[in-house]
């Protein structure tokens, strides 16, 4: 496989404005995230995965995962590979029964999913990480917080205003 960069799940989000689903991968040695657009029944079963949520009948991922494990096989770690045409594209990576590899292509988020019931690595390649990674922006309380402390002296004659303002 390529040069890859380990990430973790980092967040899940949903767009206020169109109520897609929005996956944030964060390099684990690192400060790059990776946003990705999920569908919500793959979302939820990301979060079903990061909660470890026991339900009373398989998912499709622990259907797989069921399969991997009675053919004496089990994942190695997952990879999202390349972009084509705006889509992201991945795969599992097997062991078979004898110890040889096998590549299962796959979806981002199926591949996360089974990556996270199976306890292994997920990993981007380092092109892409770098390519389409954002850097977060600070938290907007994080932010206001820093700035507050900074300007604490300047702001002395304010104080009544801001006492004012806290008891509401």
């Amino acid at each position: 496989m390529s040069d890859k960069t380990e990430v973790r799940v980092q967040s899940l989000r949903v767009s206020l404005t169109s109520q897609n689903r929005i996956l944030l991968l964060k390099e684990k040695d690192g400060a790059l995230s990776l946003p990705l657009f999920v569908g919500q029944f793959e979302a939820e079963a990301i979060v079903l995965s990061l909660q470890e949520i026991e339900i009373s009948r398989p998912q499709p991922h622990d259907l797989i995962l069921s399969a991997i494990r009675s053919l004496e096989g089990r994942v190695r770690n997952v990879e999202i590979t390349v972009m084509k045409a705006a889509t992201f594209y991945a795969v599992i990576e097997l062991e078979n029964a004898d110890g040889q590899p096998v590549y299962l292509d796959c979806r981002p988020s199926d591949a996360i999913a089974v990556a996270l019931r199976a306890h292994v690595p997920i990993y981007v390649d380092h092109n892409l990480m770098q390519q389409y990674g954002i850097m977060p922006e600070p938290d907007v309380r994080t932010k206001r917080k820093a700035q507050n402390n900074e300007n604490e002296g300047e702001n002395e004659d304010l104080s009544a205003f801001s006492d004012f303002l806290s008891n509401f």
